[in-house]
């Protein structure tokens, strides 16, 4: 009697189940792509791509005389400095995977890993 009452909603459940469980897997799928590289944008216009494998930092000029410091080390890329007032893009720490992205809205800046 319980199982007819409630029959809608666990269909409703096992769907939303189904639906989550195929989005992870095509989500897995598209970004198992080894890291290799960070782009860096400002304004929508690369600035500079720099190696994962290389350990190394860059200053990067954003919009209105904003600055992000942008660290690659050990195939992981922070912002450590940001001259922006709410230092979200500090707070985002360490990226490794392709598709993830560091973003600085004040200073216009994306750092975002990209495939080899």
């Amino acid at each position: 009697m319980i199982i007819k009452k409630y029959k809608k909603e666990m269909i409703l459940i096992a769907g939303i189940l189904i639906v989550s469980c195929l989005l992870l897997l095509f989500n897995q799928i598209l970004f198992r792509a080894p890291a290799g590289k960070v782009e860096i944008t400002v304004d929508g216009n690369v600035i500079q791509t720099l190696n994962l494998n290389e350990d190394g930092e860059i200053l990067v000029h954003g919009f209105n005389g904003g600055t992000n410091r942008v660290v690659v080390k050990d195939k992981k890329v922070s912002v450590t400095e940001a001259s922006c007032p709410d230092k979200v893009c500090i707070h985002k720490g360490w990226i490794q995977h392709t598709g993830e992205n560091v973003v600085c809205l004040p200073n216009h800046m994306i750092a975002r890993i990209i495939g080899e």
